[in-house]
This record gives structure tokens, C-alpha cells and sequence, in this order.
């Protein structure tokens, strides 16, 4: 029996409140405010809008570099009018992030209007050789940003969608560390522990792109959160102006693909999603576009990723005039303007001339028949969707089996796992846990640039700490690294691994089962 262990892709939008519009014109001011540490900052910014929360009057201020910094209007001391700030270079920005990130801990690329830098997790071994490596995996991923835009402006011609010039440089930053891209995504979203579920995300916030560095070998995931940066940066919409979230994850999705080699846009059908409306729970395209909740850290969040890409294929396809219409629509939509989730249904309905429900009556027929007529042909569900096992964690692509006659005995693994590490040799520790209670583990001390290693086979017959023993169901894979000659994999090559414990939760729970 196999524990399918996967970390659902999460499309976070880092939107610090919700705020009713005030004023929509940019003013070049200088503001002096106290920020929640109690300093005194003085600033120079533009307006970008003002509402309230909890009765309490806020300010959006636009910074050069393109960020917002949200400000309680009581906190805001002194106001003086200024020219207008010009917006920063790709040079200047690349100057403030070696700054705040430090030299030996940050390397970047310039590909105008992008820049896209690494924060290293420790610094490098001051090698060429290494040196030449990063700077290829830059040249890599600013290549990526490129394509991106390429295939962005080439649907939206073909839609009929005016695009804008960028207005600031466009920042995709990649942390080489889960444990310091966790750190930096605490301090940017406020989801506390809920960022061990994030692999990469749009900020509203600050406009930049964040990534773990996991997450780009492939670019997959990468490539659904650079949409969102693309659709309001280019003018489609504007931050924080009341869009619907099925509209930004139905865009998103429609361009999700094999990742940097983006062969897909929202007028085609794209066979993941295709396959998965298949499978996914059912629900109502009324309330897909009415109420943004859905979208959120329910059970259902992920299914509705995928009726968010049917309802926008079917708008694409069968309403392109009306879908252009609605688009331009919401490109007049304010920054902090509200909505409510009557009118937000109200208003698709009168635009795009169809209610969703009659959508999404027809939307397996039609997609049968377009996938009949194009003869395309969906990816196996057994093969890609269902069995797991594979997955990425801490720079490691690890494929797991666990074999075994009888629950009552400890499984035998096997399996493999590949450093995607593009410029460092890597330590890995592995461990496959059972519900059991007991584990098995492997330790692999140097294991090359993208080299894969075959695991020797070996019973998970260890007992963790506070285990009680029975019959096992399922597992899970854990993966830990560190770089050769650290502190961390120094203590493993002294032997001292850590020794999983049960946790209290599933104690009651397997308790509770009878087992």
C-alpha cells in the first residue's frame, strides 16, 4: 500500500486587505509615517489608493521599485507634494537587492524590463567553475521570463486585448533554500506555517515573482504565478481592484503546461486540466464565479482551479467577442473598489451575454468534441495523477515504491533520488516514514550536479520515537539537504541523523481507527 504524498499548488495572491476605492489619481508626495515598529520613515511615493478597514482609514503608497506599502492614514504624519518618482531601473533595483541580501548571497541577471537573482543559501566555493554555473541557470530562467511575455502578448493580440508597456522592472527572485524562501514568505504574506504549502507566488505587494529554486527545474508551477504578474503588469487589470479570482486563475491555468517549454494558451485545451475535469468534485459555475472564497484553503480549493480553466476555455472559445468586452471591463476596475458577490455575478452575466450555469452544461460535451476533432490525446490518469510518489523536495526529485505482503509487516522501499541542485554537489538525508511507526533512511553524503542516485533497497523496520507499532497503511517520504563541509552535514557525517517521532494527532487518530 502507497501513501501519495504531493503538495497541491497553491496560486497565492499576497493581498494584504481589501479596501474600498478613494481616490484613483497618482501624486508624487513625500511621507513621513511610523511603520508598526514604531519608527519614523520618510518616504517618497505616489498615492495609489485609500479605504477603509475595521473603520480604520488606510493608504496604499506606490514606491519606485514598483511596491506598495499599505499605511494606517493615523500613522501618517506629514505629507508634501513632489514631482513624480521616477520609476527605478533594472540596474538600480539589482543595487538594492545585492544591498539587502548581501553580495556573497545573491547573484542576478538583467534581461530588461527583467531581472531575475538567486539568495543563495550559503555562499559559493569561489570557483569559476561555479561561478559560470549560476550564471547560466540565471541565463536559464531569464530566458523563461522572456518566453513568457512572447506567448502573453501573442494571445492577447489574437484575443484583441490591448497590453501596456511595463512601468517598473519586473523582479523573479529564487531562493536556493525552502527554509529561507519560508522565512522570506512569512514576512510577505502573514500565512504563517501555511507557506510550507506555497512553492511559488505573485506578491501583490511588493510585484515581484518569488520562488523556490526547487520549483525550476521544470518551471511549472513558476509559470502559472508569471501570468499573474503579466496580466497586471501589462494593463489587463490592476492590483488589489476587485477581479474575480475564477477570471486570474482561469487565465493562469490556460497557460500551464511543461513549464518553460509554454506550448499551451487559454483558446487551446490543455490536456491536465482536460483530464482533470474528469475527476474533480462538482461544483456550481454560478458560485465558481460569484464567490472567490472558493478559491481559497478549503478541500475543493484545488477542484476549482480546474472548473476556473474550463469556464474560461468555454468563454474563449464560444464567446470571444463578449470575453473581450468583460476584459476590458475589468480593466477599468479600481484599486480597492469592492464588490459584492451579487454584483460580481450580476455583472458577467450582462457582459458576456450567458449565465455560467448554462456554461458549464455544455462544457463536457464540448470538450469531448473538440478534443475528438483536434485528436488530441489525454496523459494516462493512473500514470501521471494518481500514483505520487515522485515529488520534489529540498533540491531532490525523489520516486519511492513500498512493497509488502501483509500491513502487519514493515514495507520494503525502493527508489531514487536526483539532485537538481544546478551548480551545487549536494548531502541528502532521506526517510520514508510509515503510519506505523517506523521508517527506513539513507544517507548520501556527496551526490554530484543533476547526478541520480538508485537507493539500496531496505525494510522500514526502525522504530520512531513514541511509536506504539500495528498494521501500516501508508507512508510518507521526508527530504533533507545541506551542502558539503556545513555544520548540519558535518553532524551527519559524524552520525548523528534525527530520529523521527510520532506525533500526538496520529496516535489518537490511528487510536480512533481501532488499529
Amino acid at each position: 500500500m502507497k501513501q501519495l504524498v504531493a503538495r497541491q499548488m497553491i496560486s497565492l495572491f499576497v493581498i494584504a486587505m481589501t479596501l474600498p476605492f478613494c481616490s484613483a489619481s497618482l501624486q508624487a508626495d513625500i511621507f513621513t509615517y511610523v511603520d508598526e515598529s514604531g519608527k519614523t520613515v520618510t518616504l517618497e511615493a505616489s498615492l495609489y489608493g485609500s479605504g477603509k478597514r475595521r473603520s480604520e482609514m488606510m493608504h496604499g503608497l506606490l514606491k519606485p521599485d514598483g511596491s506598495i506599502v499599505l499605511v494606517p492614514q493615523g500613522k501618517i504624519k506629514k505629507r508634501e507634494l513632489r514631482a513624480a518618482p521616477k520609476p527605478l531601473t533594472v540596474e538600480q533595483m539589482s543595487e538594492g537587492l545585492t544591498k539587502k541580501f548581501g553580495k556573497d548571497k545573491f547573484r542576478f541577471h538583467l534581461e530588461s524590463p527583467f531581472l531575475v537573482g538567486v539568495v543563495l543559501a550559503a555562499p559559493l566555493d569561489g570557483s569559476d567553475r561555479t561561478e559560470l554555473r549560476v550564471k547560466t541557470f540565471l541565463e536559464k530562467a531569464g530566458r523563461f521570463m522572456r518566453n513568457v511575455d512572447v506567448i502573453f502578448e501573442t494571445y492577447s493580440r489574437k484575443m484583441g486585448i490591448e497590453l501596456a508597456d511595463y512601468e517598473f522592472p519586473m523582479a523573479m527572485l529564487i531562493f536556493e533554500s525552502d527554509n529561507d524562501f519560508e522565512s522570506f514568505a512569512k514576512e510577505t504574506t502573514g500565512l504563517g506555517d501555511g507557506v510550507e504549502n506555497i512553492l511559488a507566488y505573485y506578491s501583490h505587494v511588493s510585484n515581484n515573482l518569488i520562488l523556490r529554486m526547487s520549483e525550476c527545474s521544470s518551471f511549472e508551477t513558476p509559470l502559472h504565478e508569471a501570468i499573474h504578474l503579466q496580466t497586471i503588469n501589462r494593463g489587463v487589470v490592476k492590483r488589489f481592484a476587485p477581479v474575480p479570482t475564477w477570471f486570474m486563475e482561469g487565465i493562469a491555468t490556460g497557460f500551464e503546461g511543461k513549464g518553460d517549454r509554454i506550448n499551451v494558451s487559454p483558446d487551446r485545451i490543455n490536456t491536465h486540466y482536460a483530464l482533470m475535469s474528469g475527476v474533480a468534485k462538482l461544483l456550481n459555475w454560478g458560485e465558481v464565479v460569484a464567490l472567490d472564497g472558493v478559491f481559497g484553503g478549503s478541500v475543493l480549493s484545488g477542484d476549482a482551479y480546474v472548473h476556473a480553466w474550463g469556464l474560461h476555455w468555454m468563454l474563449v472559445t464560444e464567446h470571444p467577442n463578449e470575453y473581450l468586452k468583460y476584459v476590458q471591463n475589468l480593466s477599468t476596475k479600481e484599486p480597492f473598489a469592492e464588490i459584492s458577490p451579487k454584483d460580481q455575478y450580476k455583472e458577467f452575466v450582462e457582459i458576456l451575454k450567458v449565465r455560467p450555469e448554462e456554461l458549464q452544461l455544455r462544457f463536457k460535451v464540448q470538450l469531448i468534441e473538440s478534443i475528438l476533432k483536434e485528436k488530441i490525446k489525454l496523459p494516462s490518469l493512473d500514470d501521471k495523477y494518481v500514483h505520487l510518489e515522485k515529488h520534489k523536495q529540498e533540491m531532490a526529485i525523489v520516486k519511492m515504491t513500498a512493497v509488502s505482503y501483509s500491513p502487519a509487516l514493515p514495507p520494503r522501499i525502493e527508489g531514487w533520488l536526483q539532485n537538481i541542485s544546478p551548480f551545487r554537489p549536494m548531502t541528502f538525508h532521506i526517510m520514508v516514514l510509515t503510519d506505523a511507526g517506523t521508517y527506513a533512511e539513507w544517507y548520501l553524503p556527496d551526490v554530484g550536479i543533476r547526478r541520480k542516485i538508485k537507493l539500496k533497497p531496505q525494510n522500514a523496520n526502525k522504530i520512531m520515537r513514541g511509536a506504539t507499532g500495528g498494521r501500516w497503511r501508508t507512508y510518507h517520504v521526508e527530504v533533507d539537504s545541506a551542502y558539503p563541509g556545513s555544520e548540519k552535514a558535518e553532524a551527519w557525517a559524524a552520525g548523528k541523523f534525527p530520529i523521527p517521532a510520532v506525533s500526538r494527532r496520529a496516535q489518537v487518530d490511528r487510536s480512533r481507527s481501532g488499529q
